[in-house]
């Protein structure tokens, strides 16, 4: 039996800084919290953790099946019943824009909140969602995260999924 503790950080940090009057006058955003997941499969716990870096050939996508298909680094394929958390990244020295979202059929739909809802990321970017509470996975109906590459050239994205067996 493994035991997981996750923690997400997802957080805006920025120092904004005027000389004003001969001083300088600082407005400081501070940190988000980090969000903790417990290990177990309830309300903010987790106990399945998925990482993965993935490669796309340009103009074409990939269906990731979040219940019977993915290995863990245990060899283990994971079952997710609920995803915690989701961390996707374009690398910076990506030659394309990649599409999360939108399978044709069996749709996940998790933070994008609907069956044709997408998110684009261009080359450097990286979205993070996180739910304590987590997004309901369906085995053979709701369970594909789809990843599309544009056609500017293959792309090798990371991805990281925390989830909940039950």
């Amino acid at each position: 039996m493994t035991s997981l503790k996750s923690t997400v950080r997802a957080s805006i940090f920025a120092i904004n800084t005027k000389s004003l009057d001969g001083r300088d006058v600082v407005d400081r955003m501070p940190d988000s919290a980090d969000i903790h997941l417990g290990s177990g499969t309830g309300y903010g716990n987790a106990d399945i953790a998925f990482m993965d870096t993935r490669t796309l050939a340009a103009s074409t996508s990939e269906n990731l099946d979040l219940a019977g298909a993915l290995t863990d680094a245990f060899g283990q394929t994971i079952n997710a019943a609920k995803v915690k958390a989701i961390e996707i990244e374009n690398p910076e020295a990506s030659l394309s824009s990649l599409t999360v979202g939108a399978a044709a059929s069996n749709t996940f739909n998790g933070p994008l909140g609907g069956a044709t809802y997408t998110i684009v990321l261009a080359p450097g970017d990286k979205a993070v969602f996180v739910s304590r509470t987590g997004w309901t996975v369906t085995a053979g109906t709701g369970d594909l995260l789809k990843v599309a590459n544009g056609a500017g050239g293959s792309v090798n994205y990371n991805i990281k999924v925390i989830a909940a067996s039950a």
